[in-house]
């Protein structure tokens, strides 16, 4: 995790700028997460790491924003893929093509996104939660994912 979040942003971002420099433009989106946007208990390096991409996104796009690089942090909430194995979509869990087409309507408009207009939503509600209250629905919510996890698990 630390690799995927951490470093390939990193390296990723090492290998493109010089060239973006030198020509004065560029647009670097990096996803994180929702889980990035607030410390998220029992996923705990995931949050991390992801709340990483974040603040490295929003830090580049400050230093280099004068040289026309755009960099955006995108934060999805739930999306009906393979890899969340959510293979429904949803009011709140849009497919990847659906969330793909509205996040890239805000390029160069927001440093961060949430991607999709249910998703802005969601987003803003969780950061007007005081903390206690968010840590307490988080935790709720990792352990009922803990639970069907080591359940499905144990029927493996």
């Amino acid at each position: 995790m630390l690799n995927v979040n951490i470093l390939s942003v990193c390296k990723m971002t090492h290998l493109v700028l010089p060239g973006m420099v030198e020509r004065s433009k560029g647009v670097i989106l990096n996803i994180s997460s929702a889980s990035g946007m607030n410390p998220f208990p029992l996923l705990t390096i995931y949050s991390a790491t992801k709340g990483f991409v974040d603040f490295f996104s929003q830090c580049i796009h400050e230093e280099y924003k004068s040289k026309g690089i755009f960099v955006q942090s995108v934060l999805p909430f739930f999306v009906a893929t393979k890899m969340s194995k959510i293979r429904k979509p949803s009011l709140t869990v849009p497919t990847s093509e659906a969330y793909v087409k509205s996040a890239m309507k805000t390029v160069g408009l927001k440093t961060r996104t949430n991607g999709y207009p249910i998703h802005s939503l969601m987003g803003t509600i969780v950061c007007m939660l005081p903390s206690s209250l968010y840590l307490k629905l988080s935790m709720y919510r990792g352990k009922s994912i803990r639970a069907r996890y080591l359940k499905k698990a144990k029927k493996n």
